[in-house]
């Protein structure tokens, strides 16, 4: 799999690094294979996605792509709990993932995966299932207890889900705030990230999605 030149690598090493891992991700961690990178994330107890990442099985532990922006934060997060086990986080001096595509290709294939990935200005702000994690198997409902587990859950069973996302593929180059608009001028939403003229819209209720949805003034278009 190829990453962006955003991405950093780290590593997670040790006899419980998989025991670690449980307990803070997503998805299950004894079902990662050393085949292919898979999309989770790690949430903080308010359930709010703090950083989404790509991770793999390596000899003795994991290998994770992360955007640079957010390794020192996932760093410090993780930091909290791995003293309690045998392992240890650190950067992959051997940075041996490829970095081969851009920004605009890279959001591309996000685009193309239905992925929304949080960056600095959306960490800690979105729960997975406003982010549609759901649908997207980076949350597994069956791996037992993690970081936030008991919000993501309630919401999962119990919650009436009314977010959208949509993908805009006529965005500005430089956007003068990240709210968007209906034609009465309420506020329903906002861009979640964006490269080049393609962007992840968010909407706090699905039903506020019409034909006319404006962003710095001009109309959106949707994919």
């Amino acid at each position: 799999m190829n990453f962006s030149e955003k991405h950093t690598c780290l590593i997670v090493q040790g006899s419980q690094a998989a025991e670690f891992l449980q307990g803070q991700i997503t998805i299950d961690a004894e079902k990662i294979s050393n085949e292919e990178y898979k999309p989770t994330c790690v949430c903080n107890n308010k359930g709010r996605v703090m950083a989404t990442f790509w991770i793999k099985k390596v000899e003795n532990g994991f290998k994770i792509a992360i955007l640079d922006e957010l390794s020192d934060s996932f760093e410090e997060h993780m930091n909290k709990y791995i003293p309690f086990f045998d392992a240890e986080l650190k950067n992959d001096e051997q940075d041996s993932f490829k970095k081969e595509l851009d920004s605009t290709e890279w959001m591309k294939f996000l685009i193309n995966k239905g992925i929304v990935e949080v960056n600095k200005n959306t960490s800690s702000k979105f729960t997975p299932h406003e982010l549609n994690y759901q649908n997207n198997e980076l949350i597994d409902f069956s791996k037992g207890c993690f970081n936030g587990q008991e919000v993501i859950a309630r919401m999962e069973y119990r919650g009436k889900l009314k977010f959208a996302l949509k993908i805009a593929d006529n965005l500005k180059d430089e956007l003068k705030e990240s709210s968007i608009y209906n034609k009465e001028g309420k506020k329903v939403g906002e861009v979640l990230s964006k490269e080049g003229k393609y962007g992840f819209v968010f909407f706090k209720n699905k039903d506020e999605q019409t034909e006319s949805i404006f962003l710095d003034g001009q109309i959106l278009n949707f994919l």
